[in-house]
């Protein structure tokens, strides 16, 4: 598991250091770094893949970063960038090179320090895969037997995943606790998401002799079966994110960037607290949000005891301030409270309440 992140001349971190635990949360102003947070895990996870010195700036998972000048830090006093983790508690060290011959044109950077973490990583991204009435087969080899289930990086995968892992056990922690005597992969999505968006069933298939599967949407098995496009998009973006979560591997790690998206604040909340089970289960989740009802949904979640106290930690950014890190109590409240940080509403309703005077 992660227990701290150093950054050296990524972006705009020269040297700036994050403490992980198994549930980390992201949050802060806009272009204020909590994507290079990501992207700096990216790049490690990418770096440890590959088995040449040139290491991609855009490739999956999550990668989309350009070119070497867009990558190094406008102030960095070397052309030298460098990731470090400390995976339970042992430093591992990569470096790279952005300045050689081609740079100006290479999406690419030149590897001059390697480790091997062991890491197994997920990434679900903002943008995810709206409502499509098909989707596609992943090219990586997958059978039922495959530990690894491969959503690609904005979830594009998950009919396929449904069809090919459907009858995978979850684990015992992880079941919902009105669906616990059913433990497939598949009956706990429906039962999960059924928290989320009311009563969901869903059918997944591949399509023989195709690279494609389907996924119909119904609310019982006494309704007819609709496409994705016909219910809401919501469905579409948060079933990845329950997919994943189920799937994942105790001692991997799931980084999930606006788990939000297109949901009902209810529904924010409820998946919030089911990312704080899926930590509790022993896989490390990094999650990036804009969203009040993510953290209120995490508090709660600690509140609950689904996940211990100790086992969060909120990072919070905001441009030129330097990174607050927040911890909770077991009574779910935020050790620090600093300016911007999920204030909106109060700042809003002051306005609105506040005394004026009579228009004419």
């Amino acid at each position: 598991m992660i227990g701290e992140l150093r950054v050296h001349n990524l972006k705009r971190f020269i040297d700036q250091s994050f403490r992980f635990t198994p549930l980390t949360v992201l949050t802060g102003l806009n272009s204020s770094g909590k994507s290079t947070i990501i992207q700096s895990l990216l790049l490690a996870y990418q770096a440890q893949l590959t088995t040449s010195n040139v290491v991609s700036l855009n490739a999956e998972p999550g990668l989309q970063l350009g070119q070497p000048a867009d990558v190094l830090a406008v102030d960095a006093a070397t052309s030298r960038i460098a990731v470090s983790l400390d995976v339970d508690d042992v430093w591992h060290d990569w470096a790279f090179e952005t300045q050689f011959e081609g740079a100006e044109a290479a999406s690419y950077l030149v590897r001059t320090e390697n480790s091997d973490a062991g890491i197994s990583l997920t990434y679900l991204g903002a943008e995810r895969v709206g409502p499509r009435t098909s989707q596609a087969v992943s090219p990586t080899p997958t059978s039922r037997d495959d530990e690894t289930v491969h959503l690609g990086d904005d979830g594009r995968f998950v009919a396929h995943a449904l069809a090919v892992h459907g009858r995978r056990e979850v684990a015992q922690p992880l079941l919902h606790p009105q669906q616990s005597k059913v433990t497939t992969l598949h009956s706990q999505t429906e039962a999960w998401m059924s928290e989320l968006v009311g009563r969901v069933q869903f059918d997944a298939r591949l399509i023989p002799r195709t690279d494609l599967a389907t996924l119909h949407v119904r609310s019982t098995s006494a309704t007819d079966w609709f496409l994705p496009t016909n219910v809401g998009f919501g469905i579409s973006y948060a079933l990845p994110i329950v997919v994943a979560g189920l799937g994942a591997r105790p001692n991997s790690v799931l980084i999930v960037d606006s788990p939000e998206a297109h949901l009902h604040p209810a529904a924010q909340s409820s998946l919030a607290r089911f990312l704080a089970l899926v930590a509790a289960g022993g896989v490390q989740v990094v999650i990036e949000t804009h969203s009040d009802h993510v953290l209120n949904g995490v508090r709660r979640a600690v509140v609950d005891a689904l996940v211990d106290a100790e086992d969060v930690i909120v990072h919070f950014l905001a441009g030129d301030r330097d990174p607050t890190e927040i911890e909770l109590n077991e009574r779910g409240r935020p050790t620090a409270w600093p300016l911007g940080f999920f204030d909106q509403l109060e700042v809003d309703l002051r306005h609105i309440t506040r005394p004026r005077t009579p228009r004419s």
